[in-house]
């Protein structure tokens, strides 16, 4: 009576087995088991290096080419303040009793008209204009070492999308093996068939993260290409040449310096970013500027002399009417100048002499906010960068090798059936999160080295 039942339970196992040797099961399942395969659209459109980065950032970024306008209205503005006031002509010339009766004694006249500054108005407009011109260029500066510090932070993110596209990739190909592993201890007869189900299940769950990692592969390409002045018109992924941390060499790298390279002491620091960081160069222009400006404010105290020069002349009848002059009368012709200028009674500008005075002022606070600051963004993240090192180091000699290490010995030993598949999973977990442990510190590294290079506002060079 239980001989027939334990033929069909054989029959039923042979069919299996050869459903499986036949059609490939433990890869074409896991190949079927997403309706949306993503490993195509992984594929790099093309490569870029992070000096040709910088390069295109440089000369095509949208930013840096609207902001070096500034620099030539800034230049017209060095001529504007320059220009001589132009002379202003004056001509009355009128028709009618008005001008012809001797009583009324209006003359014709032709003149001109000229400004004359004064207290070295036209000097001290230019100077201010030229101090306006060297801000507008250290602007321009600050905006470059910006989008240089910003073009590192995007290539680094796309360096580290890339490289966790890779660590899933090879991951779940480590997860095929393992269910391939179960389906023959199954067939063999020295695993459930739970087992089969659960590392299939291992490798279904990668289907989730390939997608994650596509797309945050495709959206740091697309803030790459746009910091570097490209409109994304497509979805692509860009390919960088340079993730050596995450591939666990660091023999040269551009990105960040090798974590065991020797930092510089702190205290060498601070007099570089003191003398090289671009908006402490700009408040300071700025404030020399706004000098200018309250010069040119106390200058505008002594009014402008307007000198007005022509000659007039008659056209009275030459006999006049009503007997108002007896015989014929004739043109009195003559020149004359005038002055005038306005007279500081009521209004001195003391008004604008104030403003510029507080705003001088407002910059000295201002420097003095951004240099207590700048000390302070130089040791935060002078710290970050020493921890993050610390912490890379701490991988690559220990974490990471004794991971691999157990994964490797959990995997042979539920090979050879001395554990089972939860102990092999579980180690291969462990693992994984300690290699995405790993990206995280290499990735907080870049950042930090990231901040290190905007706080001491210059690129650094181990």
């Amino acid at each position: 009576m239980t001989k027939c039942p334990n033929q069909g339970w054989f029959k039923a196992i042979a069919i299996c087995a050869f459903f499986l040797v036949s059609t490939n099961c433990p890869t074409k399942v896991v190949a079927q088991s997403s309706s949306v395969d993503t490993s195509p659209n992984l594929t790099p459109n093309r490569t870029v290096s992070l000096k040709a980065s910088f390069d295109q950032a440089f000369n095509n970024n949208k930013e840096v080419i609207a902001a070096k306008y500034n620099v030539d209205i800034s230049k017209a503005a060095i001529r504007i303040a320059g220009a001589v006031p132009n002379p202003r002509f004056n001509l009355q010339y009128g028709w009618g009793p008005a001008f012809e009766i001797i009583i009324a004694g209006n003359p014709q006249q032709v003149g001109f008209q000229n400004q004359l500054r004064t207290g070295g108005t036209r000097t001290k407009l230019i100077n201010l204009a030229r101090a306006n011109f060297r801000t507008s260029e250290l602007q321009v500066a600050a905006l470059l070492f910006d989008i240089h510090n910003r073009v590192r932070r995007a290539y680094a993110e796309l360096a580290a999308a890339e490289a966790y596209s890779d660590l899933i990739e090879s991951e779940r190909k480590v997860a095929i093996e393992l269910l391939k592993t179960t389906v023959e201890h199954f067939l063999q007869g020295k695993g459930a068939q739970s087992d089969e189900f659960q590392a299939r299940l291992g490798v279904l769950q990668f289907e989730i993260q390939r997608l994650q990692a596509q797309a945050r592969l495709q959206v740091a390409s697309s803030a790459l290409s746009l910091i570097t002045g490209e409109v994304p018109k497509s979805i692509e992924v860009i390919d960088v040449d340079d993730n050596g941390l995450f591939k666990l060499s660091a023999d040269r790298t551009d990105l960040v310096p090798p974590p065991n390279k020797v930092l510089p002491p702190l205290e060498q620091l601070f007099p570089v970013a003191f003398s090289e960081r671009p908006d402490l160069k700009v408040a300071i222009q700025q404030k020399f500027a706004d000098r200018r400006a309250l010069s040119v404010a106390r200058a505008q105290r002594i009014p402008d002399l307007f000198i007005d020069t022509g000659y007039q002349f008659t056209t009275f009848k030459k006999q006049q009417p009503y007997g108002l002059f007896p015989g014929t009368v004739r043109n009195s012709p003559g020149c004359y100048i005038n002055a005038s200028f306005e007279v500081p009674i009521f209004y001195q500008h003391q008004g604008e002499t104030t403003q510029a005075k507080e705003v001088l002022l407002q910059d000295y606070e201002q420097i003095s906010q951004l240099e207590w600051q700048i000390a302070t963004d130089v040791v935060t993240s002078y710290e970050a960068v020493a921890v993050a090192r610390a912490n890379i180091t701490k991988y690559q000699r220990d974490l990471l090798p004794s991971a691999a290490k157990v994964s490797r010995l959990a995997r042979r030993s539920y090979e050879e059936g001395k554990t089972d598949l939860a102990t092999a999973i579980l180690a291969k977990q462990q693992y994984q999160q300690i290699l995405t442990s790993y990206f995280d510190a290499v990735v907080t590294y870049q950042t930090s080295w990231a901040d290190l290079e905007k706080a001491m506002g210059v690129p650094l060079k181990l």
